[in-house]
């Protein structure tokens, strides 16, 4: 199985499926086949049996959800849905069947073909649509697609509730009736006006901090993964009067091929062996960056010119910023922990804020960026994996900005009453951990239509103008180790101002920059980019992942789950500390141990099945000082991850075993891998993650070799079967 999907192997026929939710962190992703060459019969049997989705899956998915918004009279027939994707649908075959599961459910699909995400959501929300589908697999390989949500008014996306639901519905589906139905809806295709958008909206000073005059001497390779920023790229640069170089901008060669966040993920710096003769050979970003830097390496040193990176992933939601250190003759990677960091440094100095600015990260980011956020002055909230959930903190702060707005200029008894119930449903939601984008948008819009037919629209439209100032909206940032930072933006229309919470990466990008710019001291000297690379003192940090698992083995019940959390609590007895596991109700399954010294958090220990990609991962957090600890941790937890959560029916685990079986007793030639015969795997993503992700092989020239991890895993593996 892969990436969202959920790996159970019911029978097809729709009333045998008891499953609660086949969506994951964000939507909808995996491998995509025509149904042509899919053995199933219906798209449900394609997801469930052999987790691809077809095209077919694609309109039903889309029909499911507009029929959920039209019984629950969130909309009504012909009301709008835009919908745009990445470029990775070459064929356009997926687009065309999503766009006609929104018509036949008597919906106006407004098309806004290829856009990055955050434009989509911004179309969304200036023309008052019940939600709009972005099609897209994100940082995940060209052989995968998927489906995320925006929910109209709020924008939030979907929580486990709404999935749950969702879910359900399309079990409940027939698709031959589907398949037979007439198109009710209208066609739009607002491309270029969805594009203009966007351009004005990035081009509004209210929304980046990056000023006209900063960039002189600037150079940057921007990098869009072959992805959705590809065709705006361009006209947003016109604005940043900055000397740059695309790449990476022809989705005919790959989304996210050498190319994007992904490969990134996990690391501080990139060497320049790495970049001219190791694992990132091929990477056109950073071919260049390493040229452009070692041509201007004196300079460099003694002026304050940067060589600068922008790299999004395939959809535009996130970034990483890549800076070239001429000292080290390196390319150093600001992931989104130091980018929020940094970003919270430059607002520290530029605002005054009536209440402590309010900063959210998750159980990914590194312990200490939360604690040097502290010691800035931020108020400091952790919630769980996916920005999502960043999302909700931003909308509930703006929510109750507005609500004390409200508060002063409204008091009607009744209205009391209404804001009370309002207060305690969304309250019984949070505490009851029922997390339901749909009836949280519509409690708030509820009470805000009966300000509206009861004071007046001016009313509403001043508490939206009060909630966008930020001394008014506690929410700072939010941001996810994976490259989301989110931060405040608007989107005006007359004499209306709205606040606007989004991932987008190049937004990210230009603040990163205006920030590091503000607060470079000295200039460039090799103090500067020690600063850069480690802006507060960074803790012990480290992401195992382990790809083509059974995800199912980690859940709450399971053997395998109760064995390693035994492992870990055993591993975990540290004089003087003391262990506790923690659940999150937004995701029971993950196996979450923190551990305290004297009542504070010293380290954190998790497993997690990935919502986005086809694996698991351990991850490793803490004080520096606890370093050697968690190595060693590491070092007995992560072969046992490997060698007992591999899916036994992945077509890929069992393309990875004949790769290791090959390379056991020596080095070997790509043509000697026996990888011909595999049919429906990508060879290229086989030995990537094998190589570069899980480190199971190494290549040396034109050989592959085994690593001593991959000896280990195959050798435990061989051992547990014959067990």
């Amino acid at each position: 199985m892969n990436s969202d999907l959920p790996d159970v192997k019911p029978d097809s026929s729709n009333e045998s499926i008891i499953i609660e939710r086949i969506q994951g962190t964000d939507g909808i992703r995996g491998p995509v086949r025509s149904i042509e060459d899919s053995t199933s019969s219906s798209p449900l049997a394609a997801l469930l049996d052999e987790g691809v989705m077809t095209e077919e899956f694609f309109e039903l998915y889309t029909f499911a959800y507009c029929q959920e918004l039209l019984e629950a009279n969130f909309a009504s027939a012909l009301d709008l849905v835009v919908i745009g994707w990445d470029p990775r649908d070459l064929s356009g075959r997926f687009n065309e069947a999503a766009v006609r599961g929104i018509r036949k459910a008597g919906l106006t699909a407004v098309v806004v073909d290829i856009l990055p995400t955050p434009a989509i959501s911004l179309y969304l929300l200036h023309v008052g649509a019940a939600c709009a589908f972005v099609l897209t697999a994100s940082h995940n390989p060209a052989d995968q697609n998927g489906i995320k949500i925006f929910l109209g008014h709020s924008n939030l996306k979907l929580f486990p509730e709404d999935d749950k639901r969702l879910t359900r519905r399309c079990l409940g589906l027939n698709y031959q009736d589907l398949l037979n139905a007439p198109l009710l809806g209208e066609l739009r295709n607002d491309q270029h006006a969805a594009r203009m958008l966007f351009l004005d909206f990035m081009a509004d000073p209210n929304n980046h901090w990056l000023s006209d005059n900063t960039l002189t001497g600037i150079t940057i390779i921007v990098d869009v993964a072959n992805g959705a920023f590809s065709p705006i790229i361009a006209e947003l640069l016109k604005n940043v009067a900055a000397d740059f170089v695309i790449t990476n901008s022809d989705p005919v060669l790959g989304i996210n091929l050498y190319s994007g966040v992904a490969d990134l993920e996990g690391l501080d710096f990139i060497s320049a062996e790495e970049i001219l003769e190791g694992a990132f050979v091929g990477y056109e970003t950073l071919a260049q960056m390493l040229n452009s830097g070692r041509e201007q390496q004196e300079k460099l040193r003694n002026s304050s010119d940067l060589v600068l990176g922008f790299v999004f992933d395939g959809d535009g939601d996130r970034c990483f910023l890549l800076s070239y250190d001429p000292f080290q003759d390196r390319i150093l990677v600001l992931g989104g922990d130091v980018q929020a960091f940094i970003q919270a440094k430059f607002l520290q100095q530029n605002n005054k804020w009536l209440q402590p600015p309010l900063f959210v990260n998750t159980v990914e980011s590194d312990l200490e960026a939360g604690r040097a956020v502290q010691q800035a002055g931020f108020e400091t909230m952790q919630c769980a994996v996916g920005d999502k959930w960043i999302l909700w903190q931003a909308c509930f702060c703006d929510w109750q900005a507005r609500q004390e707005y409200y508060l002063l200029k409204i008091t009607v008894p009744e209205f009391t009453t209404l804001l009370d119930q309002a207060k305690s449903a969304l309250g019984q939601m949070i505490k009851n951990s029922m997390f339901d984008a749909l009836s949280a948008t519509r409690i708030i819009m509820s009470l805000e239509n009966w300000i509206r037919a009861n004071m007046g629209d001016e009313l509403v439209i001043s508490a939206y103008k009060y909630a966008s100032q930020q001394q008014n909206n506690n929410f700072t940032i939010g941001s996810e180790e994976s490259g989301h930072v989110i931060t405040l933006a608007k989107i005006s229309s007359e004499d209306e101002v709205t606040s606007v919470f989004i991932g987008n990466g190049f937004k990210c990008a230009l603040n990163s920059l205006a920030a590091i710019l503000a607060l470079r001291v000295p200039k460039n000297t090799a103090e500067f980019f020690a600063w850069l690379k480690n802006p507060y003192p960074s803790g012990f940090q480290k992401s195992l992942p382990v790809y083509y698992v059974d995800k199912s083995l980690l859940d709450e019940g399971s053997v395998l789950r109760k064995e390693l959390k035994e492992m870990l609590l055993s591993e975990l007895k540290w004089t003087k500390m003391e262990v506790e596991i923690v659940k999150r109700e937004e995701e029971p399954e993950m196996l979450l141990l923190r551990v305290l010294e004297k009542g504070l958090p010293a380290a954190a220990v998790f497993v997690r099945n990935s919502g986005t990609e086809d694996k698991l991962a351990l991850y490793l957090r803490g004080r520096e000082d606890l370093s050697k600890r968690l190595e060693a941790l590491a070092g007995k937890i992560y072969p046992f991850l490997l060698s007992s959560f591999k899916s036994k029916t992945s077509l890929m685990a069992q393309a990875e075993r004949t790769v290791l079986l090959c390379v056991k007793d020596g080095a070997r030639q790509l043509s000697d891998l026996n990888l011909k015969n595999i049919t429906n795997i990508s060879s290229e993503r086989l030995l990537h993650e094998m190589n570069s992700r899980q480190k199971l092989i190494r290549k040396n020239a034109e050989l592959w070799n085994i690593t001593e991890l991959g000896l280990n895993f195959l050798n435990n593996s061989e051992r547990s079967e014959k067990i």
